[in-house]
C-alpha cells in the first residue's frame, strides 16, 4: 500500500513539474514573468476585499489591472507637467537629474521643491 501510494505521489509530482517547465516556456514567449510580493496580514486582507468588490477579478488580474491603470494616469499626468521653468527639460526628470537640481533645489518655484510630492502614491 505505501509503495503504491509513493508511486502516485512521484507520478503526481512529475506531472506538476512538467506542467510547471511547460508554462514557464509559454509565459516566457509571451513576455510574462513572476513577480512576488510580500503582504502583511492588513495588506492581504484589503487585497482580497477590494479584489471583490471590484468584480471577484483573481489576485493576478487585480494587481495587473491596477499597474495598468496608474500607468494611464502618470502619462495624463506627464502631459500636464510640461517643461521645467529653469533647466528647459521634461518634467517630472528635469531638475532632478539635470544642472538644476543643485542650483535651483529648495527655490519655492523649482518643480521638486512643491510639486514633486504630489506625484507620489
Amino acid at each position: 500500500m505505501k509503495d503504491k501510494d509513493d508511486k502516485k505521489r512521484q507520478q503526481a509530482t512529475k506531472r506538476q513539474q512538467e506542467k510547471r517547465a511547460k508554462d514557464k516556456e509559454r509565459y516566457a514567449d509571451m513576455g510574462i514573468q513572476e513577480v512576488r510580493i510580500k503582504l502583511s496580514q492588513t495588506e492581504r486582507d484589503s487585497l482580497e476585499e477590494l479584489r471583490l468588490f471590484r468584480g471577484g477579478y483573481d489576485v493576478n488580474e487585480y494587481i495587473a489591472t491596477l499597474i495598468r491603470r496608474d500607468s494611464e494616469r502618470m502619462q495624463e499626468e506627464k502631459k500636464s507637467l510640461g517643461t521645467c521653468e529653469f533647466c528647459h527639460e521634461p518634467l517630472p526628470m528635469g531638475c532632478k537629474n539635470g544642472v538644476g537640481s543643485a542650483r535651483f533645489k529648495g527655490y519655492a518655484q523649482c518643480f521638486y521643491t512643491s510639486e514633486e510630492k504630489k506625484l507620489r502614491l
